[in-house]
């Protein structure tokens, strides 16, 4: 038979928006929506009230000019914060365990007190708090946890830990005994409250606070850093940023004054060196002076000898303490290791490059310390760290090497220079050249004195007048709240409600085993699309008629006209019309396609095949006591099987008495004979089969059918089905098959009263909606629903599961 193709197979999608998509698949399911969205909505604002506020303090601080001139060497060698990549160091150092810890225990902040609300906690501090917890060995806590405390303000008491303490009196929490102070000042009028405590150690809670806290300089060339810090409490906030820079600043003397302490006990220790020496060639001028009995005065040339040599002296004296001084850094450099102290005198060091070399040592170290107090032994920034250490203190020794090397030649040149000058001593008398040496002696000390002196008091200036690198420009203060966002939270909410309820459309329609979409047919099967039927809720099974100008009657229409394309014409007019498993629908599909072809002008003969559960003599009103089995056993003629019904044109040939072997009927001679008879005397006969999935019997009726129509309904045929279906067009098991897409519901939850409007959806002829998808479909067991009940029997049975 030459088969023509229909106008539209079902896989020339239109193309449509991605976004029209969405809103098509997901609008049907609206009420869905209204349920989830503000059930999620109401969860988000008690989320938001459970919300502790929190604050943002902030304060700004000058850091040291780095080009403003120190007032001595050795605040200038310790001037870390000199360049952009130290200040970066010093945003670390600010946050470092070692000053947060100590702000921790000067504030006596590792107890917490809370007040546990009905709906958020409460932190308490300051004048808000009843009471402090302040450990005495703050050095050894511990921690205890959460205890919880009530308050007996007539008994001036605190039951807390199963123990009644007295005011202001001590206990022991976690191995640390601490001493409980009372807020006098805290209003007693207050009942009800539901206190407690959290006691943690210093590390704990010094971690607490870093982690919350950030440093960030105000601009990639300033050296003011802006220090902010997150807490749910402003003036607990406020007072620690202000202790923190206290002991900063405290701590930057602190090391400045050792440092300059260092120094001082080094020229000490040479001046009483040099004045012991000193005093013993005085001694020794004087009597040597009386034991010669020479004069106070020397000769010219003695004195010209002498302001030679003592010029030279002194240069050599003061190579020897230079030389002195590399040996102590030397020896600080290699003896020192990983642990930070402060560095050695460089106030007697005049070169430049090793100072600034000392002074990143020494940031290096201290930086190195922080870290592993921070982030553990072994991290790869502790690792770098600790290999740019090891390159420093390769360059200073290095440079030392150097600077040695270079003092070596100088005090060689300035010794042969007091060679040079022995001659002079043969000219003179015996008695002045031995007074000469000892001047000379006298003259050098005298003038190492006077340097040791001179650096004495520069470095005391420097002890009294070491002031902080760190300047507040802005006081700590605070703003906010920050968070809780109530925006944030109702968004969330809004995205929460949309997220459900798509997740539960997923899960109905995507995991339902069921065919739901046309897509689901197409994606698997080959076979050609003829027509689709929504359901609609009413109880007669004609929904087709002259006049009817409903949606439903213009699908059957629809489908009449594509089956001239399948291949329908005077010469090929047979139509069997099954599906896979029972309850798809084909009755209705073989009635409304029978009395569409009669408003054509067609004589259309209605064939009841389905021996073992016939029903189109009842649906139709139609006596079946003699039908094609009858006629089989030769116990009827044609005449009497064929039927006239209340439609004009449309005649039954009914099933008859059920027999008990309706296939080997259907393979006697007589079925084509019947056959042959009835095409003969009609333009068109539809059969109405049995299910191909139970049973063979519409297998055996290829050879007399020339279109097959396999029904297909929506939420009732399995997917699985269709991969047989696929086979039986690929083996050509049947003639011409086509699919009928039956019972397309409309998608979503449906409200109204569904027998009398269309409601509002698409429905399932595409995942995106079809022209057809929505309005009625026949379903003889829906009820209508409407109203408040009709909503919540949809819901309810949202999720039901649909017997396949």
């Amino acid at each position: 038979m030459n088969e023509k193709q229909p106008l539209k197979t079902g896989r020339e999608k239109n193309e449509v928006n991605f976004f029209v998509q969405i809103i098509q698949n997901y609008l049907p399911y609206w009420p869905l929506f209204a349920l989830t969205i503000p059930v999620c909505l109401f969860f988000a604002f008690i989320n938001y009230r459970a919300q502790a506020p929190v604050y943002v303090a902030s304060a700004k601080i000058l850091i040291k000019d780095p080009d403003k001139e120190g007032d001595s060497k050795v605040l200038d060698a310790l001037n870390i914060f000199g360049e952009k990549k130290i200040v970066e160091n010093e945003l670390i150092v600010l946050r470092s365990s070692i000053l947060v810890e100590d702000v921790v225990k000067e504030l006596d902040l590792y107890t917490t007190l809370y007040n546990e609300g009905n709906v958020r906690k409460e932190e308490l501090y300051g004048d808000n708090s009843p009471a402090k917890f302040i450990a005495l060995d703050k050095d050894n806590i511990a921690g205890f946890g959460k205890l919880y405390f009530t308050i007996d303000w007539n008994k001036e008491r605190i039951f807390i830990n199963n123990t009644y303490v007295p005011f202001d009196s001590t206990i022991l929490l976690g191995n640390t005994l601490y001493r409980i102070e009372i807020n006098q000042f805290y209003n007693r009028n207050l009942v009800n409250k539901k206190y407690y405590v959290i006691g943690s150690s210093v590390e704990s809670a010094a971690g607490a606070i870093i982690g919350r806290m950030k440093a960030n300089p105000v601009s990639n060339v300033s050296t003011v850093i802006e220090v902010k810090l997150e807490t749910e409490v402003p003036e607990k906030a406020e007072a620690i940023l202000a202790k923190l820079f206290e002991i900063y600043e405290r701590d930057g003397i602190i090391e400045k004054n050792e440092t300059a302490k260092k120094t001082l006990d080094f020229i000490d220790g040479r001046l009483q060196l040099v004045t012991a020496q000193l005093d013993s060639v005085e001694n020794n001028i004087q009597n040597y002076r009386a034991k010669q009995s020479l004069s106070e005065n020397l000769p010219d040339q003695a004195k010209e000898y002498l302001g030679r040599a003592t010029t030279y002296e002194e240069k050599s004296s003061e190579i020897g303490v230079q030389l002195d001084v590399l040996d102590q850094i030397k020896n600080y450099v290699i003896d020192k290791g990983a642990k930070p102290g402060t560095v050695p005198s460089l106030l007697l060091n005049q070169d430049p490059i090793l100072d600034k070399l000392l002074s990143e040592l020494y940031e290096s170290e201290f930086l190195l310390s922080q870290g592993k107090t921070i982030s553990g032994e072994k991290s790869n920034a502790l690792l770098l760290e600790e290999q740019k250490i090891d390159r420093l203190k390769s360059d200073i020794l290095e440079n030392i090497a150097n600077i040695r090397h270079n003092l070596l030649i100088e005090k060689k040149d300035v010794d042969a220079a007091l060679n040079a000058n022995e001659s002079l001593l043969d000219q003179l008398p015996e008695k002045e050249k031995g007074l000469l040496e000892i001047s000379r002696q006298q003259a050098v000390k005298n003038g190492i004195y006077l340097y040791l002196l001179q650096k004495r008091e520069e470095t005391a200036l420097s002890y009294a007048s070491a002031i902080a690198d760190l300047k507040i420009v802005d006081n700590p203060s605070f703003s906010g709240p920050i968070s809780p966002v109530a925006q944030n939270f109702y968004l969330l909410g809004l995205f929460a409600g949309v997220l459900i309820a798509v997740i539960l459309v997923l899960i109905k329609e995507q995991f339902n085993n069921k065919v739901l979409f046309r897509d689901d047919v197409e994606e698997r099967t080959l076979i050609p699309f003829a027509g689709e039927i929504i359901q609609a809720n009413i109880k007669s099974p004609i929904v087709i008629y002259e006049g009817r100008k409903s949606i439903i009657a213009e699908q059957f229409r629809s489908m009449r006209t594509n089956l001239s394309y399948l291949g329908l014409d005077e010469a090929h007019k047979t139509i069997m019309v099954t599906s896979c498993i029972p309850g798809e629908g084909k009755s209705f599909i073989a009635i409304n396609l029978a009395i569409s072809f009669t408003l054509a002008g067609k004589k259309v003969a209605l064939m009841e095949v389905d021996l073992r559960r016939p029903k189109l003599s009842k649906l139709l009103s139609v006596n079946r006591d003699l039908g094609i089995t009858n006629y089989l056993v030769k116990k009827a003629t044609i005449e009497d099987i064929i039927k006239e019904t209340s439609i004009p044109n449309l005649y039954i040939v009914s099933a008859g008495a059920i027999p008990p072997n309706p296939t080997e009927l259907i393979i006697r001679p007589e079925f084509k004979q019947m056959m042959d008879e009835i095409k003969a005397r009609f333009d068109i006969v539809i059969i109405d089969t049995a299910p191909v999935g139970p049973v063979t019997d519409a297998l055996l009726l290829k050879d007399y059918v020339d279109t097959t129509l396999f029904v297909i309904r929506h939420d009732r045929t399995p997917k699985v089905v269709l991969r047989t279906i696929n086979e039986y067009y690929e083996q050509k098991k049947f003639n011409n098959m086509a699919f009928v897409f039956n019972g397309v519901k409309k998608r979503g939850i449906i409200i109204g009263n569904m027998g009398k409007t269309y409601g509002y959806g698409y429905g399932y002829g595409y995942g995106y909606g079809y022209s057809y998808g929505y309005g009625y479909g026949y379903n003889t067991n829906d009820e209508k629903l409407s109203g408040s009940k009709g909503i919540i029997k949809r819901i309810k049975s949202f999720f039901k599961n649909r017997e396949g």
